[in-house]
């Protein structure tokens, strides 16, 4: 099935918790194909992906072995860089001259640039929604350990409604202790993957993908902990365009920017309880908060 690209759009901010309405999406985006499309799109594409890759460990201490089941949710907050609200856009339609310009991607500012013709004749572009961060929030079970590897889940599902069908969100990983190998090691190391998967039907598609390593100390209340990672995001979208009294089928691939990743956090430990903070320096900054039961 294909699908209209304000109602794709509309999809993605409401996965992301975001409220606007129909109508103001709809004159947001009815400009947009092909390559203008993706690049007003990537920041938020990138946000999406930086944000799932986030919250993935809590520490970096993977036990040897023993049973032990942890449920949580994890809340992600994306900032946006002054770079990411703007893009190099072309002027589409009958419009004469072609033209490229700077406008505002998804997250930029609310009003377009506006293109003359020396004909008189203007092209005006749409705007964003002038954000300076994006919300997302998941829920993860991790179980182990069986000779220091614990594995990790995130599932989501629900019915949109019956012409777009459901939305899936299914997220699996492993992590290996690598501190066990190293006698008498003074800090916890453990290394780990992820993969995420967003499905709409036949209509959108993303893959996440993060390799990472972890590096930490556990105390009896506290702990803190480190990690590097390396992680690719790609969204499929297919859609049509409507303009001009014609149509136009378009298969549109956003790749995100963010490659690697940095961060430092903290965690409480109260018996079966547990809360966790860390920040996230990449091509996208994000702050990471967890609340997990369990042993």
């Amino acid at each position: 099935m294909k699908l209209k690209i304000r109602e794709i759009f509309m999809l993605i901010f409401l996965f992301g918790f975001l409220t606007q309405t129909y109508a103001q999406l709809e004159s947001l985006l009815e400009r947009y194909t092909g390559q203008n499309a993706e690049g007003y799109i990537e920041p938020l594409v990138t946000a999406v992906g930086a944000g799932l890759n986030s919250g993935l460990y809590r520490t970096a201490k993977v036990p040897e072995s023993g049973l032990h089941i942890n449920i949580g949710f994890n809340a992600m907050a994306t900032m946006f860089s002054d770079n990411q609200k703007t893009f190099t856009a072309t002027t589409e339609g009958y419009f004469r001259p072609v033209e490229e310009v700077e406008t505002p991607t998804v997250v930029g500012s609310g009003k377009g640039a506006t293109v003359m013709s020396e004909y008189g004749t203007a092209f005006t572009f749409p705007g964003g929604y002038e954000l300076n961060s994006f919300a997302l929030a998941a829920p993860i079970v991790t179980v182990g350990s069986i000779m220091g590897t614990e594995a990790s889940l995130r599932y989501f599902k629900a019915n949109i409604n019956e012409d777009l069908g459901d939305l899936t969100l299914v997220g699996l990983g492993a992590r290996h202790s690598i501190s066990q190998y190293i006698p008498l090691s003074p800090v916890d190391i453990s290394a780990g993957f992820f993969y995420h998967n967003i499905k709409l039907g036949d209509i959108l598609k993303t893959n996440l993908l993060s390799f990472y390593a972890v590096v930490g100390k556990s105390f009896p209340v506290i702990n803190v902990y480190g990690g590097l990672a390396m992680e690719s995001n790609k969204a499929d979208i297919n859609y049509t365009f409507t303009a001009f009294g014609q149509q136009q089928d378009i298969s549109l691939s956003v790749t995100g920017k963010n490659k690697f990743r940095a961060l430092a956090g903290v965690g409480i430990n109260l018996l079966m309880l547990h809360l966790n903070v860390d920040y996230n320096l990449g091509h996208q900054s994000i702050l990471n908060a967890g609340l997990s039961f369990g042993l």
